[in-house]
Formats: C-alpha cells, structure tokens, sequence
C-alpha cells in the first residue's frame, strides 16, 4: 500500500515548516503529500523523498488528491482493484507511461486543483 494521497506545491515565501531541518528542500517546490489535515495544511516529503515537514494551509499555494501507485498518478478514491486497474491501463496506453507523464499529470492536477489526466487518452 503506498503512502502518497496528493501533491502540493509549497508557496516560495513559506513560514509555518515544522519538523523539517532544512525547509529550502519544500519552499517553493512540488511534493508529495503523506496526509492532508482537516484544515488544509500537508504533511509532505520533498521532492528528493528524504525529509518529512508539515505546512498550514497559509503556505500550500496549490494542491489536488490522487493515489500513488507503481511510479504512476491514480484518481483518488479508488479501491486497491480499481487502482491496479488504472495503473495496467495507463501502462498499455500507446507512448506507455513515464516520469514525464507523470510529471505532466502532477502539474496538470496541480493547475485544476484536482486530478486531471484527460490528456494522456485524447489521442488513443
């Protein structure tokens, strides 16, 4: 089961990190969130996945939910069957899929404040 539920992308000018030794590896970056608070706020790893931190609302500039699963960017809310089935598909599609997809699925998700994918089967 992977840990992922969202991305976040931190506002450059953060100031409420916590937990976090170095808050330049999250300030002004996209990374992934373990936990979404009731408030808003994240707790996320950098984008090298080596540092947990936790930020208030105040400072996520952007955010949507999904899944996470085998390197690929799944609606949220899926069962655990549904999601597998997800991830074969997005692996058939013609092109496959790669890190530059799913790159282009985060900021695509990110820019809609929701998953957003519709790109990757407009051509299929």
């Amino acid at each position: 089961m992977n840990d992922i539920v969202g991305f976040v992308h931190i506002n450059k000018n953060a100031t409420t990190c916590k937990g976090a030794k170095n808050p330049n590896e999250f300030i002004g970056q996209n990374c992934s969130v373990m936990e979404f608070d009731r408030e808003g706020g994240v707790l996320c790893l950098n984008p090298q996945s080596s540092a947990l931190a936790m930020f208030d609302k105040a400072d996520v500039y952007r955010s949507f939910e999904c899944g996470y699963l085998n390197g690929i960017v799944t609606p949220p809310n899926l069962e655990m069957m549904e999601q597998m089935m997800y991830v074969m598909k997005a692996q058939q599609r013609k092109g496959g899929y790669n890190e530059i997809l799913r790159f282009m699925v985060i900021e695509a998700s990110l820019m809609e404040g929701k998953f957003h994918d519709s790109f990757l089967w407009a051509m299929q």
